[in-house]
């Protein structure tokens, strides 16, 4: 599930680079779609009056190229749970962390950026050593940081050594 999910980020990543004058773009940040993705937040989303709740869903709608590209979705916007993602127009994709998953995926955060120098040599990790601190966070992440900070939580999972994606994203999926 990682590897599809990153290497489906990447090829997000390297369409948008090849993007030329007159191609059709993405019309929503996809920063923010990469990490509800990864993070494996639900989703919502209407198509002519039908709700869907499937990432394949908003792929085929806002991939440039896919036979189902649809540019009026122009809006990703976070939520704190599923009751707060109804109402929304339906040029807007809503998206929330799983309930169930809240709590082992802030746990799975925090074991992470609480590993010591020591710790790191032992697991044989090679990144440096950080607080949530250097990342605008702080201790306790939140359901509030996880929605409303996205963009620093992303930054701070980024920073993690690709062995401790795993562990992050099985956690989004409710997975120990």
């Amino acid at each position: 599930m990682l590897v599809i999910s990153i290497l489906f980020v990447a090829v997000i990543v390297i369409m948008i680079g090849r993007n030329q004058e007159g191609v059709a773009q993405p019309m929503i940040n996809m920063d923010k779609y990469s990490y509800a993705n990864l993070l494996s937040f639900e989703v919502r989303m209407t198509i002519n009056g039908y709700v869907f709740q499937s990432w394949t869903s908003v792929q085929d709608s806002i991939l440039p190229g896919s036979r189902f590209f649809d540019p009026s979705f122009n809006e990703l916007v976070f939520v704190h749970n599923e009751a707060e993602s109804r109402g929304f127009p339906d040029n807007v994709i809503v998206a929330w962390p799983r309930e169930n998953a809240i709590e082992l995926l802030i746990e799975q955060l925090h074991l992470a950026v609480n590993r010591d120098a020591n710790e790191l040599v032992r697991l044989r990790l090679q990144r440096p050593v950080f607080s949530l601190e250097e990342f605008n966070l702080t201790y306790p992440l939140t359901v509030e940081d996880l929605v409303g900070n996205w963009e620093d939580v992303f930054a701070l999972f980024k920073s993690f050594h690709p062995s401790e994606h795993s562990a992050i994203t099985r956690a989004g999926d409710g997975i120990r």
